[in-house]
């Protein structure tokens, strides 16, 4: 009887499991972590509550919305729940669930289809700016916000408790991150789950909560700006530090040790700069002065000899820059230039030239291969640009092809075209318009 009873025991104990098994792999980590934060009681408790309720709209949304609308609103539950997998979500509550909020807002309750890439906006009540990212909606954008707190801090007569009320709404949105302060973002990006941290973003930050402590003298301010820093002491994947053969380097992007963009950089030094004078913050200081000496060594790299580069990585050169962060780079080593003269004013001055500059074409040739009944032609351009190839015969237009492209070599083919006299003409539009052209006379 008692070896029946403890067969039985075992019997139930492992059909038990299989069901157990299944009730975990059902449980929702965004509903356990908000269960976890109503059993602290008192104000959090509420909190959780609302936002409880807040998620399961948002599940609801994402259920019968179609289109584009339901695959950013599924791409912001997958953020939370993200977060929530990794035990991030507790501490990151707030700005989560206000990143959902907005998003329940927009595509649900007011039925509004999704934005352009990279738009911007706020919402009623608030004056926190979020940028719409295809498959998440829209995002807190910390770097948007703190440049435009900077912009409205040079107003000589800003509406009276404006900046403090702009600061203060961000400063909810700021969260503890390994002992430090930190404004995240709350996406996928550049192969980094949601949560990671921006150097730029940081340091434009801390550039404006320190000129805010400083013109009003609420130490709430400088506080947060000193508690910033902790991104630019520490290494990835908590903060942006690294070191390259040439020195101190500040990412962009604290999940990407490999993508060293340039002119985010430069602005990491420039903001840490202001807050160093503004706070007299000597580990500041010395961090600007670690970044400035190997700026010298490193920011040269970013010069093609007719443009500028967006990024390297530890292996070489990347992308180009497009128009408008060859500017933005270009500007930032202007402000260079003031602070600390060569080699920043002379890669200033080159990247002004290279605006005036059209784009070099070299190197253009043309080769007929009747074995494979191919025309190939190979050419070479000094910066990215528009490129039109047209073959032409007695004024004829044989073959016609634009596409844009990045510097450097390039080869197309063609099917070859009958016996006669060709012309070939190359032609290149730069990014601000400026045009270039060459001609190749052929005989097939």
């Amino acid at each position: 009887m008692r070896r029946l009873g403890i067969i039985c025991f075992l019997l139930l104990v492992f059909a038990a499991t299989p069901a157990e098994a299944a009730k975990k792999k059902r449980t929702d980590p965004v509903l356990s972590t908000l269960s976890a934060l109503q059993a602290r009681g008192g104000q959090t408790a509420t909190d959780a509550t609302n936002w409880r309720r807040l998620y399961n709209r948002g599940k609801i949304a994402a259920r019968h919305l179609r289109g584009a609308p339901r695959d950013n609103m599924k791409g912001v539950l997958a953020n939370l729940t993200s977060l929530a997998r990794r035990h991030w979500l507790g501490g990151r509550a707030y700005p989560a669930f206000l990143v959902l909020q907005r998003n329940v807002d927009w595509f649900w309750t007011r039925k509004k289809g999704p934005a352009a890439y990279g738009a911007r906006t706020t919402f009623p009540g608030s004056e926190i700016i979020y940028e719409f990212y295809p498959g998440s909606g829209w995002q807190l954008q910390p770097l948007a916000n703190f440049g435009h707190l900077n912009g409205l801090l040079k107003l000589k007569r800003p509406k009276a408790g404006l900046l403090e009320s702009y600061a203060d709404e961000l400063l909810r949105t700021a969260v503890t991150r390994h002992g430090f302060m930190a404004f995240e973002y709350y996406f996928p990006w550049s192969g980094g789950a949601p949560g990671w941290v921006s150097g730029m973003a940081t340091a434009t930050g801390m550039q404006a909560f320190s000129t805010l402590a400083k013109r009003d003298g609420q130490t709430k301010y400088a506080d947060a700006a000193h508690s910033m820093l902790g991104v630019f002491r520490h290494r990835p994947p908590w903060g942006i530090r690294i070191k390259r053969p040439q020195g101190t380097f500040f990412l962009q992007y604290s999940q990407d040790r490999s993508l060293l963009v340039g002119n985010a950089y430069a602005q990491s030094i420039l903001g840490l700069d202001v807050y160093a004078k503004n706070s007299g913050d000597t580990t500041a200081a010395s961090l600007v002065s670690q970044g400035v000496d190997a700026a010298k060594k490193i920011l040269p790299l970013y010069d093609t000899g007719a443009w500028s580069l967006y990024y390297r990585t530890p292996r070489g050169p990347g992308r180009e820059s497009d128009l408008s962060y060859h500017q933005l780079f270009e500007s930032f080593l202007d402000e260079m230039c003031d602070r600390w003269q060569e080699p920043f004013c002379g890669e200033a001055a080159n990247f002004a030239r290279y605006e005036e500059e059209p784009v070099k074409l070299s190197s253009l040739r043309a080769r007929v291969d009747r074995k494979r009944k191919q025309l190939r032609v190979g050419f070479t351009i000094s910066k990215r640009s528009g490129i039109t190839m047209a073959i032409t015969r007695g004024g004829k237009t044989v073959y016609r092809w634009l596409s844009p492209l990045e510097r450097g070599p390039h080869k197309i083919s063609w099917p070859l075209p009958r016996k006669g006299k060709y012309e070939i003409t190359l032609s290149a539009k730069s990014l601000n318009g400026l045009t270039s052209d060459r001609t190749l006379d052929l005989s097939i």
